[in-house]
């Protein structure tokens, strides 16, 4: 009988444990740069990557990107004085925050009029078939919209 692997044997050194490492350490530097903002730049810039020397940040706004590119020299100081990352520039991009869109129920039926109803009333008993007759009395008799 095989022995059961612990997870953390699994993960160690995969593409997962990369990812999760990468992913972990944007989250520090995304903590650490909304320290050193100023307030008002906080809730409208946010971290997007870190490549090469680059970090790469998003802007709710161009207004608020334009903001945010006066502080970029300093910013860049302030990351390799406390040698958190070396730096060479930030870029700056606009990119608007996502906007959650509720789902929406697969299974409504789109609401009808009363005078749908009535219509469909009316075809059902002109319909000599006794199954396709009920089906339609059965839908004209469902939730009617005002």
């Amino acid at each position: 009988m095989n022995s059961p692997l612990q997870i953390k044997k699994l993960l160690l050194g995969s593409q997962y444990s990369r990812l999760v490492s990468r992913a972990r350490s944007l989250m520090a530097l995304e903590t650490y740069l909304q320290e050193l903002l100023p307030e008002t730049l906080k809730t409208h810039c946010r971290l997007l990557a870190l490549r090469e020397g680059t970090l790469v940040l998003a802007a709710d706004s161009p207004v608020w990107a334009t903001r945010l590119r006066f502080h970029a020299p300093q910013l860049v100081k302030q990351f390799n004085r406390d040698q958190t990352v070396n730096l060479h520039t930030i870029q700056i991009r606009v990119r608007p925050p996502e906007r959650i869109i509720p789902a929406q129920r697969r299974n409504s039926m789109p609401r009808r009029s009363k005078n749908s109803t009535t219509a469909l009333q009316q075809v059902a008993q002109t319909v000599s078939d006794p199954g396709l007759k009920t089906a339609l009395l059965r839908l004209a008799n469902r939730e009617v919209s005002d």
